[in-house]
Order: C-alpha cells, then sequence, then structure tokens
C-alpha cells in the first residue's frame, strides 16, 4: 500500500519472506540500504573486509559510536571467539578461540595483542580506554605470525583512530545515565594551512560505582576516565605524508567488589570450610553479588601516554611506511582478594602491584602493487623497559605476621627484532595465492628479588638473567573469488611468543628460570559471501588450532604456578548482518 505518496509494508508482508528463506526475499528489502563496507588493512593494503583470506571482524566508526561502544569489553560482546574479563585496571585478560594468558611478568608478552594505528602494544593494560572518534576497530583472530609486529598466537586488536581532515568539523556530545553516569566527547577537526590540518578530540566519562562494601562503605566498580588525542597531518610533498599522533589517558576507579562464589562446586563438597564460610555470609550480609564486605579501602589508579610519527612515501612503483612510536604505561593497584576479612574468615589476602614501563618501537614497510602481484617487505625492532612490584599481605585469623607477607620485585628489558615479507600473486582473475613469513629475535633481561615481612628478609636476589630466542613462521593462503559476493579461502599460518621469566616465584630455585615460547599452527577454511545486491552478510569459518607450550599462569592451594601446556582448539564461526530497512539491521 502507498501513505503519503511513498510505499510502504504491512508485518505480515515483511515477516512472510523472512520466514520463506532468502529466494523469497524480495519486496521489504528492494528499498533497503546496502551494508556498509568497511576497508581494512589486515594484509597492508587497503581492501574489503570481504575480500581478506583471514577470519577477521570489523566494526566501523558510525557502528562504535551508534551501538554506544566504550570499551573493548563491548567489542568482544560482538566478536565470535573473542572473550574479556578485567582482572583489575591494567590487567585485562583477552582470549581468541581459547588462547590467551593472564601471566603478570615484567618479561611476559600478550597472547592476544593490541595495536594503535599499527603500534604494537607491549602490556596488555597500555591501550586506549575509550573507543571515540576511530575509524575502524579489525578483530584478526587466529595467529598473526607474518606482517605483525611480536608475533601473536591468539590473534590481534587493530584500533585505528580518524585522521585529520582539511574540511572543518566539529562535534560535541553529552550522555547522562542511571549509577551517575556522565560522559561528554568532544572533537574539532580542520586545515590549519594549505598542507597542514589538525584534529583534537577529548573524551571524560563518570560513574558511580554499583557495587557497595558493607563495611567500609565504599562504592565499587566505579569508573573515572579522562582521555585526550591530538593529532597533524602534513603534506610535505606530493608524495609524502607525515602524521603525528599524541594520546593521553587516566583511570581512578575502587575496582571490584570482591564475592566469594562457587560454594555449590561438587568439588568443594569434602571441604570443611564451607559450612563456615556461608554462616560469615549470612552474617556479614553478602549473599548478594553487588556486595562485599572488606574493611580494605581499595583503589586503582593507571595512566597512559604515547608518541608516533608516521611517514608515507610514494616512489611511484613502491610505497614506504615508517612508524616510530614511544609509549608508557604507569599503574598501581591495592585491592582484597578473599572476599572477606580475617575474621570472621580464617585467612585474607591483600593485592597491591604497581608498575611502570615504556616502550620504543620502529617499523618500515616497502609495499608495491602491479596487475598480478601484491608485495610487502619490512622490519621492526623494539625495546621494552619494565619495572614491577607486587606485594601480598596475608592475615591468619586477624593477626599480622603469622604468615609472612610477601613482595616480589622485576626489572625487566625486553628486545625484540624481526624481517618479514609477503606476497600476494593473482594467478587467474579470481584465484590468489599469497605465501609469507617472519623471522623474529627476542632477548629479554631481568633483575627479580623475593623479600618477606616489611622487606626485612632477602629470600633471593637474581641480577643479569638473561635469556634469548628466535623463530621463523610462516604463513600460505589460497582464496578463490567464485563470484563478486562470495569468496572461499584456505590458510594455514603459524605464531610465536617469546619466553618468560616467571613472575611471583617464592622458591629462588624456579625464580631464576624461564618458560618455554609459544608455538601454534593454525588450519583454517572460510567462505565469506553477500547476498541480495549486499543486504545480507553471511561468513563462515572453520579452523583448527594447536598450541604448544601455552604459558599458564594460575593459583593453586594459596601457591601461583607458572608452566608451559599444549592446548588444541576447532570449531565453526559463523556471523551474518542484514540491512532489513534503511533504519533496521541485524546482526
Amino acid at each position: 500500500m502507498k501513505k503519503n505518496g511513498k510505499k510502504v509494508f504491512s508485518p505480515s508482508q515483511v515477516a512472510l519472506p523472512l520466514m520463506l528463506g532468502m529466494s523469497a526475499l524480495t519486496s521489504p528489502f528492494a528499498y533497503s540500504q546496502s551494508l556498509e563496507e568497511v576497508i581494512v588493512t589486515a594484509e597492508r593494503r587497503s581492501e574489503s573486509s570481504q575480500d581478506v583470506p583471514l577470519a577477521v571482524t570489523t566494526f566501523s566508526g558510525d557502528r562504535i559510536s551508534a551501538s554506544g561502544m566504550s570499551g573493548i569489553g563491548d567489542i568482544a560482546l560482538e566478536t565470535p571467539n573473542l572473550t574479556f574479563t578485567q582482572f583489575n585496571i591494567a590487567e585485562p585478560q583477552l582470549y581468541l578461540r581459547g588462547v590467551g594468558s593472564s601471566s603478570d611478568s615484567a618479561g611476559a608478552d600478550p597472547t592476544v595483542s593490541m595495536f594503535l594505528d599499527g603500534v604494537y602494544i607491549g602490556r596488555s593494560g597500555g591501550g586506549i580506554s575509550d573507543l571515540y572518534d576511530l575509524d575502524r576497530i579489525e578483530v584478526l583472530r587466529g595467529p598473526q605470525g607474518t606482517l605483525y609486529g611480536r608475533n601473536v598466537t591468539g590473534g590481534a586488536i587493530s584500533i585505528f583512530t580518524k585522521k585529520p581532515t582539511d574540511e572543518f568539523e566539529a562535534k560535541a556530545g553529552a550522555t547522562v545515565g542511571n549509577h551517575g553516569l556522565t560522559m561528554f566527547r568532544a572533537y574539532a577537526n580542520g586545515g590549519l594551512t594549505d598542507n597542514l590540518a589538525g584534529k583534537i578530540s577529548l573524551s571524560k566519562r563518570d560513574r558511580d560505582g554499583y557495587s557497595d562494601n558493607v563495611t567500609s562503605g565504599q562504592e565499587h566498580d566505579n569508573a573515572d576516565n579522562l582521555s585526550l588525542r591530538g593529532q597533524m597531518l602534513w603534506s610535505a610533498s606530493d608524495a609524502t605524508d607525515i602524521l603525528f599522533s599524541a594520546d593521553y589517558s587516566t583511570d581512578e576507579t575502587n575496582g571490584g567488589c570482591r564475592d566469594i562464589i562457587a560454594l555449590d562446586d561438587p568439588a568443594q563438597a569434602d571441604n570443611t570450610f564451607i559450612p563456615i564460610i556461608r554462616q560469615a555470609i549470612a552474617d556479614v550480609g553478602v549473599d548478594d553479588p553487588r556486595k562485599c564486605g572488606q574493611s580494605l579501602i581499595q583503589f586503582a589508579e593507571k595512566d597512559v601516554s604515547g608518541f608516533s610519527m608516521e611517514v608515507n612515501h610514494d616512489f611511484g612503483g613502491a610505497q614506504l611506511t615508517s612508524i616510530t612510536a614511544y609509549r608508557e604505561a604507569d599503574y598501581e593497584w591495592v585491592q582484597e582478594l578473599a572476599g572477606l576479612d580475617s575474621p570472621p574468615m580464617s585467612l585474607s589476602v591483600q593485592a597491591n602491584e604497581e608498575e611502570q614501563s615504556d616502550q620504543l618501537s620502529q617499523e618500515f614497510r616497502l609495499s608495491s602493487s602491479s596487475d598480478n602481484f601484491f608485495w610487502v617487505v619490512g622490519a621492526f625492532g623494539f625495546v621494552e623497559n619494565v619495572d614491577r612490584r607486587a606485594a601480598s599481605p596475608l592475615r591468619l585469623l586477624g593477626i599480622p605476621g603469622v604468615f609472612r607477607d610477601s613482595e616480589f620485585t622485576q626489572k625487566a628489558k625486553n628486545t625484540s627484532y624481526a624481517l618479514f615479507g609477503q606476497l600476494t600473486w593473482s594467478m587467474t582473475e579470481s584465484l590468489d595465492l599469497t605465501v609469507g613469513g617472519r623471522q623474529t629475535w627476542d632477548e629479554k633481561e631481568m633483575d627479580q628479588r623475593f623479600t618477606t615481612n616489611a622487606r626485612t628478609v632477602f629470600v633471593y636476589d637474581l641480577q643479569g638473567l638473561e635469556d634469548d630466542w628466535s623463530q621463523f613462521t610462516p604463513r600460505v593462503s589460497l582464496d578463490w573469488k567464485i563470484t563478486d559476493d562470495a569468496m572461499v579461502y584456505v590458510t594455514y599460518s603459524e605464531g610465536y611468543k617469546s619466553g618468560l621469566f616467571l613472575s611471583q616465584q617464592s622458591n629462588p630455585l624456579t625464580a631464576g628460570s624461564t618458560l618455554d615460547p609459544e608455538e601454534a599452527t593454525n588450519y583454517e577454511i572460510g567462505a565469506r559471501t553477500e547476498w541480495l545486491d549486499n543486504r545480507l552478510r553471511f561468513n563462515i569459518t572453520y579452523f583448527d588450532l594447536e598450541v604448544k607450550g601455552l604459558q599458564l599462569f594460575r593459583l593453586e592451594n594459596l601457591m601461583l604456578i607458572t608452566e608451559n601446556a599444549d592446548q588444541e582448539s576447532s570449531g565453526v564461526e559463523i556471523d551474518f548482518s542484514a540491512a532489513v530497512t534503511d533504519n533496521f539491521s541485524l546482526s
């Protein structure tokens, strides 16, 4: 029927074709917009995400803004096989396809790594805290052993900011919500001279806590973030662009509300303390997951900053990219780990950690393309300094000194170099072969100390520890473009993560030892399809991933254990999107 001269559809006209399947999807889709095409650089060249022979999930800046996404946890909710947990303010734990790490050693590297405008982030908490004014986010699942700085065995999350343009544009917005949420965001962008453009963006987010400490009166799970970013794009010549970027963010929070869980776990059936714990929870009044009952006043603070310079020069037949970056991260946090004080509990455990890190990285890439070939070669260098302290005061029945208070300090220097290259050969108009490889060299130096009882007793003081590793990681992909809207591919890839020195080891015999590197092998088959003039997108991937030497860090019987293990995982990932109308889409 028509209304005001426009064709509209009744609910039955829309629902029936959806129930009948794609072949009946005619009328309601005939007037809907196409799905947004996201251009990515996962292969170090600009191309549609649907043409990349990798398992990649993309989020455009417009989608991030419209969906209200504010952190990596929001991205994880909409990415197949990506999980995110926040152990503390500076140690987010990311897992892709079941592969991740919780190791907090000053000499440890992330298993799932983050990149900001092509810059590798060495510490897990050193990335940006607020997702604002972005061009896109690319989540690459599986080992990325060829084109990405510091090889990663689980996957990579690449964040790309919007670049300055000549046209003046300014925007500001405010958001309010429950739990005292207030958020203000703004940016200004425009040309400064004929060949210079600049941009500055700001984000301020505050929220009261949604968990309460019934003993101390402190609110937990609150937020207080300030993020600033400035960029200048200089067109030095017709062939050369130079982008200067600087960012700063600060976070302050009271941390999470620790509550005791899993009391009904069958593995705890014979635990004689369970009745005592249940009674203590009832007496204190913390049987609500949003209630905790520790007297400790918690806090968590983090400051992250960085500077980078990206130079792009066109030689005519080849393009040179240079990315120079320096970053710093500084954090400290104090929180209760045991859930309740001692007494009423027999044992209480506190955690106080602080870390200062800085990193300097340099990457050079040279790339070129012709009718049948695209190739890229490059070199990467990385130096990181990390000073870390971890203290764990213990109390038995509230009596200080019955259990020794432990303090571990680490001072690490982590160095990595790599040479890499990749070639894509268009064997026919529809068939492409990609081969690549990366040779990586890693070296780590560590000073490690363990003291007890207010730093008066040295258990060990190990100076000048050193170890090094190297690995070659190849990749082979074959993709076939069946039509303009359908592509299938098969990929074999390897990934690697260097070894590490153990952290928080009370035994001096093991404190100076290292874990073996992680080595990942991945087989992948996938299809990327679009239907109905790009109104429906359906992607499917099968993977078989094996990781040898997965670096684990866990607590067992009040002992922190760091060890290597082997892991195998396989599965199917499916994601789809549909543009139902101009204003309504499903994914």
